[in-house]
Protein backbone atom coordinates (compact mmCIF):
# COMPACT_ATOMS: atom_id res chain seq x y z
CA UNK A 1 0.00 0.00 0.00
CA UNK A 2 1.23 3.58 -1.11
CA UNK A 3 1.19 5.93 1.66
CA UNK A 4 0.01 9.00 0.53
CA UNK A 5 0.28 12.49 1.86
CA UNK A 6 -0.79 16.31 1.19
CA UNK A 7 2.58 18.28 -0.19
CA UNK A 8 3.28 20.68 2.05
CA UNK A 9 3.29 23.31 -0.64
CA UNK A 10 0.23 22.47 -1.67
CA UNK A 11 -0.81 22.88 2.18
CA UNK A 12 0.95 25.78 3.10
CA UNK A 13 -0.96 27.21 -0.35
CA UNK A 14 -4.54 26.09 0.58
CA UNK A 15 -4.19 27.85 4.26
CA UNK A 16 -2.99 30.84 2.54
CA UNK A 17 -6.12 30.96 0.50
CA UNK A 18 -7.67 30.53 3.96
CA UNK A 19 -6.41 33.25 5.86
CA UNK A 20 -6.56 35.49 2.98
CA UNK A 21 -10.36 34.98 2.62
CA UNK A 22 -10.84 35.06 6.74
CA UNK A 23 -8.98 38.72 6.23
CA UNK A 24 -11.15 40.10 3.25
CA UNK A 25 -14.79 38.65 4.76
CA UNK A 26 -13.86 39.26 8.64
CA UNK A 27 -16.65 41.96 8.93
CA UNK A 28 -19.53 39.25 7.80
CA UNK A 29 -21.74 37.71 10.39
CA UNK A 30 -20.08 34.59 12.02
CA UNK A 31 -22.65 32.34 11.29
CA UNK A 32 -21.92 32.90 7.03
CA UNK A 33 -18.59 32.66 8.03
CA UNK A 34 -18.77 29.13 9.65
CA UNK A 35 -20.84 28.09 6.81
CA UNK A 36 -18.55 29.30 4.14
CA UNK A 37 -15.17 27.99 6.26
CA UNK A 38 -17.15 24.20 6.70
CA UNK A 39 -17.34 23.87 2.40
CA UNK A 40 -13.99 24.71 2.13
CA UNK A 41 -13.02 22.41 4.53
CA UNK A 42 -15.42 19.94 3.03
CA UNK A 43 -13.82 20.24 0.13
CA UNK A 44 -10.37 20.15 0.79
CA UNK A 45 -11.01 16.67 2.42
CA UNK A 46 -13.27 15.61 -0.48
CA UNK A 47 -9.86 16.44 -2.94
CA UNK A 48 -7.13 15.61 -0.38
CA UNK A 49 -9.18 12.71 1.19
CA UNK A 50 -7.32 9.44 1.28
CA UNK A 51 -6.70 6.81 4.51
CA UNK A 52 -3.21 7.45 4.53
CA UNK A 53 -3.99 10.81 4.51
CA UNK A 54 -5.33 11.79 7.90
CA UNK A 55 -2.58 13.48 9.68
CA UNK A 56 -2.29 16.04 6.77
CA UNK A 57 -6.10 16.29 6.84
CA UNK A 58 -6.17 16.95 10.83
CA UNK A 59 -2.92 19.89 10.49
CA UNK A 60 -5.41 21.77 7.46
CA UNK A 61 -8.30 21.72 10.13
CA UNK A 62 -6.42 22.65 13.16
CA UNK A 63 -4.34 25.25 10.98
CA UNK A 64 -7.88 26.82 9.78
CA UNK A 65 -9.07 26.93 13.39
CA UNK A 66 -6.50 29.05 14.83
CA UNK A 67 -6.42 31.21 11.62
CA UNK A 68 -10.32 31.78 12.01
CA UNK A 69 -10.15 32.77 15.85
CA UNK A 70 -6.87 35.26 14.76
CA UNK A 71 -9.15 37.11 12.52
CA UNK A 72 -12.13 36.50 15.20
CA UNK A 73 -10.51 38.17 17.59
CA UNK A 74 -8.98 41.33 15.17
CA UNK A 75 -13.16 41.99 15.13
CA UNK A 76 -13.27 43.70 18.44
CA UNK A 77 -10.59 46.16 19.83
CA UNK A 78 -8.48 44.86 22.72
CA UNK A 79 -10.62 42.14 23.09
CA UNK A 80 -9.27 38.48 21.76
CA UNK A 81 -11.84 35.29 21.55
CA UNK A 82 -10.31 32.78 23.97
CA UNK A 83 -10.26 29.43 23.04
CA UNK A 84 -13.33 28.74 25.74
CA UNK A 85 -15.10 30.69 23.77
CA UNK A 86 -14.39 30.06 20.21
CA UNK A 87 -15.00 26.30 21.21
CA UNK A 88 -18.52 26.98 23.36
CA UNK A 89 -19.08 29.32 20.13
CA UNK A 90 -18.83 26.34 17.62
CA UNK A 91 -20.37 24.07 19.84
CA UNK A 92 -23.66 26.60 20.77
CA UNK A 93 -23.85 27.13 16.67
CA UNK A 94 -23.71 23.56 15.59
CA UNK A 95 -26.43 22.09 17.79
CA UNK A 96 -28.49 25.07 16.93
CA UNK A 97 -28.03 23.95 13.06
CA UNK A 98 -29.32 20.27 13.81
CA UNK A 99 -32.27 21.05 16.42
CA UNK A 100 -35.14 19.79 14.86
CA UNK A 101 -37.84 21.57 15.29
CA UNK A 102 -41.22 20.16 16.06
Amino acid sequence: MVNVRTMKKRLRRGLTAVAEWCREHRHEPVDQQQQTLNAKLRGHYQYYGRPTNSRSLWQFYRAVCKIWRKWLSRRTRGKEVTWAKYNAYLRVSYSERWTVLP
